[in-house]
């Protein structure tokens, strides 16, 4: 058997070759790509402001910690200071992750249910938006220490670190809201279609 024969081609070959540059052709839906692009850009554009604004403050710190005549102290007012910036970025950057978690189970609800009642999904995605928003604005938030005087550092930390604290427990409470709308959707859903 010739593999060189013109029917080797017609049959094998061309059909190869016309799929081939059917599929090249197709068109591309990049507008979702490109808005996802952007949002992204706008996040890093947002936080390397951030980071700029914090870089701005703890230099000012370091400068009023570098005239404190106990060194002791001084170094320990800015740990303390990278350490509530780092709780504050560890704490938000894990309610965003439970936040995404929840999204992504009420999008696996949305496609096993049908549309006979919509609302639950719809007022727990609302809930989950605006509790995203609210995380983001958390860690957008700056907790360097603004050191007033040698003497006043500690109740200047103590300060930042109540606010830091407040405001952490406000945001985990509107996580934890958003939490049980998803899982009175999940409930809803349930009944509605007869699984429980």
């Amino acid at each position: 058997m010739k593999f060189r024969s013109t029917a080797f081609w017609v049959v094998a070959v061309l059909p190869v070759i016309v799929l081939a540059l059917i599929f090249s052709n197709c068109p591309v839906y990049a507008q979702d790509a490109t808005k996802a692009v952007t949002r992204q850009d706008k996040a890093k554009e947002r936080i390397s402001t951030i980071k700029d604004k914090i870089a701005t403050r703890e230099a000012a710190m370091m400068r009023k910690l570098a005239s404190f005549k106990d060194r002791k102290k001084a170094e320990t007012a800015e740990r303390v200071s990278e350490n509530l910036n780092k709780i504050n970025e560890k704490q938000t950057a894990a309610m965003l992750k439970h936040l995404d978690k929840m999204s992504a189970i009420l999008a696996k609800l949305e496609k096993r249910v049908n549309e006979n009642s919509p609302t639950a999904i719809a007022s727990a995605k609302a809930t989950i938006d605006s509790t995203t928003t609210l995380v983001r604005d958390q860690a957008a938030k700056d907790y360097t220490l603004a050191v007033s005087s040698e003497s006043r550092v500690k109740s200047d930390a103590q300060k930042v670190r109540d606010a830091l604290h407040s405001d952490l427990q406000a945001v985990r409470k509107k996580v934890v809201e958003a939490k049980q709308s998803v899982a009175a959707a999940i409930r809803r859903e349930g009944t509605t279609n007869g699984r429980e």
